[in-house]
């Protein structure tokens, strides 16, 4: 088992530019490849040690609802340094402001069957009233909150689980509907097809999904970058401290990532 997690490479500015454009107007994108078969092993192998831990399934266990994994950053450095992995860092970066952080980072455990409905994370941040179809698409819409998600496994066909999203639908200002297929502006679901160690990230406010996998178990590694001004959601909240070896040998770019910001407004 590998312990460490290789760096990769930014794109550069024009490309990172084109991608931003592309990731607010569509609001994913998907990266492609970019963990090689010995470290996706290495973090499928970590999932499987940390849910066979007894501790997992208390009640005040480190999961939500049996299936996702919380805080894999205090687990193992392997976990923590997908943090600050490039492509995708630099990315969140550029869309988020450079002074953004990682809000959570969960393991993503399915069983056959089990998936999830249609959605968007959280609070809608821009509602809209009924008599509003959708927001201007010449103005660009602030984001908040990135989710990137690595799976695991081979997910090659509809029936292995893939995350879907409806491009496009940040802008509707409202939930998805009660729909198998919804569609915003004539666009339906886009499937995100990969072997294992691909990646892909998406706005929060997006409709999402992962379909119900039939035949295998889904490991996904999953973390989530926000704004400064998003406060961090590390369970126990008000109560949570962050152990101090999570910051042994992490440089400043790492720390700041992990939480650990300089002055800023209000404090």
């Amino acid at each position: 088992m590998t312990n460490e997690i290789q760096q990769g490479k930014p794109f550069s500015g024009e490309e990172t530019q084109q991608i931003v454009e592309q990731f607010n107007r569509d609001g994913y994108y998907f990266l492609g490849e970019i963990f090689t078969s010995e470290e996706t092993a290495t973090l499928k192998e970590l999932m499987e040690q940390k849910h066979n831990d007894p501790c997992m399934h208390d009640e005040a266990g480190d999961h939500i609802r049996g299936i996702s994994m919380m805080r894999m950053f205090e687990y193992h450095k392997v976990y923590r340094d997908l943090i600050v992995r490039e492509p995708y860092v630099s990315l969140a970066e550029a869309i988020l402001g450079e002074d953004c952080h990682m809000m959570s980072q969960n393991a993503i455990r399915y069983l056959p069957g089990q998936g999830g409905g249609w959605h968007s994370d959280d609070k809608l941040h821009f509602p809209l009233p009924d008599d509003v179809p959708r927001h201007d698409p010449r103005i660009p819409l602030p984001c908040f909150v990135i989710n990137v998600l690595i799976p695991l496994i081979d997910i090659e066909t509809i029936d292995d689980g893939p995350t879907q999203v409806v491009p496009g639908s940040h802008y509707s200002g409202r939930r998805p509907p009660a729909e198998e297929n919804p569609i915003f502006e004539g666009k339906g679901p886009v499937s995100f097809f990969t072997k294992a160690g691909g990646a892909y990230m998406f706005n929060s406010q997006v409709w999402h999904r992962g379909t119900p996998n039939s035949n295998q178990i889904r490991y996904i590694a999953a973390f989530t970058y926000s704004q400064r001004i998003i406060a961090q959601r590390l369970y126990p909240f008000i109560d949570y401290r962050m152990p101090e070896h999570v910051f042994d040998g992490a440089d400043e770019r790492l720390q700041r990532l992990l939480g650990r910001h300089e002055k800023g407004a209000f404090g």
